[in-house]
């Protein structure tokens, strides 16, 4: 008799484990799924095994090749697209010539096989599926047969209301050749959703034998831990790799325990496995291939994988470690824990239960990790920049990431504090911005919500309603996809490194301020701002005097909230303004313009200003924090004269009579004082 391994599965709910690797291929006790399956199959005498491939074939092929080494002959079939599990063992019709067996390659048994067999046969059967007795059967396909073993119904995955037996599904399968009438080569059909149900209708000969034994379909990472656990207590009649060095110790070739390391069964190590003294590895868990465990670590029912490094006086409590994983000193991770392949974490890090990292991370030493790390490549133990939180959208900075800031800064402040909130016009600012609404209001603090506008107006709204703080989004100026958060203090400059420390600890921490349902925040609109912010602007200038002088200027400007302010403001001058616009005008939302950008427009406007004769050029940034001069002859102002400039208006308009400067900035500085 001949059998088939249905291989082709990604194993999405394994995920992190399975990013890099098709789920046969994750290990169990050191070994892959499917080396347990083989190993059963030629425990019954089913040598001639064809290999059914989807998802990272070539993965399957390198490990296991021709199968010479397992004791057995592979052959393998591969699929171009998702056939289903009928559709993928029709691919190898030719090589089934005969009574077959299939078999799933990425669930764990030990079920009698010899036994099912001698029933189908017995019966005559066209197929029998090979049922198990579960206690939750929601999550399988029930079956229910008659006193002959005759199936007589199905029901895939039910809800309690509609559960009829505990028999389910293994999708352990003895098939006749014949089978393969009753459908066509290239269709995408499934064993028990389609095919099954098709024979039962139409009266084939369909039984169902209740094995009994050990099975587990590991369909998620709970079951995957519980499957490891299963294997090292002997509650599954499978061999286990290595040999027993001490009661309930498994050791592979080369594997070193130093004396005063302390192992508590049952434990298996991998081979080259390295357990330095005065380490403690407590019952149920696993230590892969050239794992090394350092000095003073503590590990507890844990998965680890090959070539894992664990550093000293590190503690693991029910956590996987995925391939070539690397803890650096003092790291510690709880339960739930998972580590993809090839992740670093850095010293003194910390990873909160049901923590799951991607692979090919780095997370800084010192490090809190309380979310999974799915998105970008690192995770640092700190959040500020130079001028904010600035990360990608929707990868790090995520719309849960934001209402945890959101709590972390309310969190600081009183109960009904006032906050004052703002965007720009792009949507992913306007997303992450009710995020944070959300956060805040959580802990007791009420908001007074902008709307759209730029830092500028942020901190005016903020002085003029004597709000305790405030916090501003906006497309970050480095990077296109990215949002920069800024934080803003009462007297709206950015919060002080101390106060980022504070937001940055109680975020990772997560020491928030949980309140009554009767005390949450509450959001108020301020209307007229813009109007009350350009009112300000000329109340701080001598408008009078520049309509008196009937200026001409070329003004350059991103489209969105700018467009609703600069023309307003120019024309409350007397300004004959020229507009020249550098975004397309079918784009709606303004990002920050590129250094190329601005050096290429500043050609254009300087040609704009010499045929338009005015008297100036005018380029203002999206944000309204940056400007560039050009003078009549459309030259560019540069930095020193905008230095001197800005200090001369300073000095002769204000009541300042210090202003600081670069150390740069030139000698006419001191002649203007």
């Amino acid at each position: 008799m001949k059998a088939v391994i249905m291989a082709g599965g990604s194993g999405t709910r394994l995920r992190p484990l399975t990013c890099k690797l098709p789920k046969p291929m994750v290990p169990l006790a050191t070994r892959p799924i499917m080396e347990y399956i083989i190993g059963l199959l030629r425990c019954h005498g089913l040598t001639q095994i064809g290999v059914t491939l989807y998802y990272l074939p070539e993965v399957i092929k390198n490990y296991f090749g021709n199968g010479d080494e397992f004791g057995v002959t592979l052959r393998y079939f591969t699929e171009e697209t998702p056939l289903g599990t009928a559709g993928s063992v029709k691919n190898a019709e030719d090589f089934l010539n005969e009574t077959f067996l299939v078999i799933s390659g990425d669930a764990l048994t030990d079920l009698n096989l010899a036994e099912a067999i001698a029933f189908h046969q017995e019966k005559k059967a066209l197929a029998t599926l090979v049922l198990t007795r579960v206690k939750t059967p929601l999550e399988y396909g029930v079956v229910i047969t008659d006193e002959t073993g005759k199936i007589r119904r199905f029901l895939e995955k039910p809800g309690w209301g509609e559960v009829f037996s505990d028999t389910v599904n293994t999708g352990i399968y003895l098939l006749e050749p014949e089978i393969f009438r009753f459908y066509e080569k290239g269709e995408a059909v499934d064993f028990s959703k389609n095919l099954f149900p098709k024979l039962l209708a139409e009266g084939q000969p369909l039984y169902g034998y209740v094995a009994g034994g050990y099975w587990s379909d590991i369909g998620n990472l709970d079951q995957y831990r519980q499957a490891n656990y299963d294997l090292l207590s002997g509650k599954v009649l499978l061999r286990l790799p290595g040999e027993e060095v001490a009661p309930g110790v498994r050791a592979g070739e080369g594997a070193e325990i130093e004396e005063g390391a302390e192992i508590e069964p049952p434990v298996i190590l991998g081979r080259y496995a390295r357990v330095k003294k005065t380490a403690r590895i407590s019952g149920y868990t696993v230590l892969g291939d050239h794992t090394h465990i350092q000095e003073h670590v503590s590990v507890k029912k844990s998965i680890l994988w090959d070539h894992v490094y664990v550093g000293d006086h590190s503690e693991l409590r029910g956590a996987v470690l995925g391939h070539r994983v690397h803890l650096k000193s003092r790291v510690s991770l709880y339960e739930g824990v998972v580590i993809g392949d090839g992740s670093t974490v850095g010293n003194r890090s910390l990873l909160r239960p049901e923590v799951k990292v991607w692979p090919e991370k780095y997370i800084e030493s010192g490090s809190v990790l309380s979310n999974s790390l799915i998105w970008g490549t690192r995770w640092c133990n700190s959040l500020f920049g130079n001028l904010g939180i600035d990360k990608t959208f929707n990868q790090e900075l995520t719309p849960e990431f934001a209402a945890r800031l959101g709590v972390a800064y309310g969190s600081l402040l009183p109960e009904k504090a006032r906050v004052v909130i703002s965007a720009d016009n792009s949507r992913p600012a306007r997303t992450l911005k009710r995020a944070m609404i959300a956060g805040f209001l959580a802990t007791g603090v009420n908001l007074f919500d902008l709307g759209i506008a730029t830092t500028p107006v942020a901190r005016y709204a903020l002085v003029t309603l004597g709000a305790d703080g405030g916090v501003h989004l906006r497309v970050s100026p480095r990077n296109g996809d990215g949002i920069l958060v800024e934080f803003l203090d009462e007297k709206g400059f950015a919060v002080s490194r101390d106060l980022e420390r504070k937001i940055e600890q109680r975020f990772f921490t997560e020491e928030y301020r949980r309140i009554a349902v009767d005390r949450i925040g509450e959001v108020f609109y301020i209307p007229h701002l813009l109007e009350r912010y350009l009112e300000g602007i000329l109340s701080a200038t001598s408008p009078q005097q520049i309509r008196n002088a009937h200026f001409k200027v070329v003004v350059n400007y991103d489209r969105g909230i700018l467009s609703l302010l600069l023309p307003t403001l120019l024309r409350a001058l007397g300004c004959d303004a020229v507009h020249h616009q550098l975004l397309e005008e079918n784009k709606d939302e303004a990002g920050p313009k590129s250094l190329k950008e601005i050096l290429a427009v500043l050609d254009e406007i300087g040609g704009r200003v010499r045929e338009e004769q005015a008297d100036l050029g005018i380029v203002v940034d999206n944000n309204a924090e940056r400007l560039i001069l050009l003078d009549e002859k459309g030259r560019l102002i540069q930095d020193e004269q905008f230095v001197a400039l800005i200090a001369f208006l300073v000095l002769k308009y204000t009541e300042h009579s210090t202003v600081p400067v670069p150390v740069t900035a030139s000698g006419i500085i001191e002649e203007l004082s």
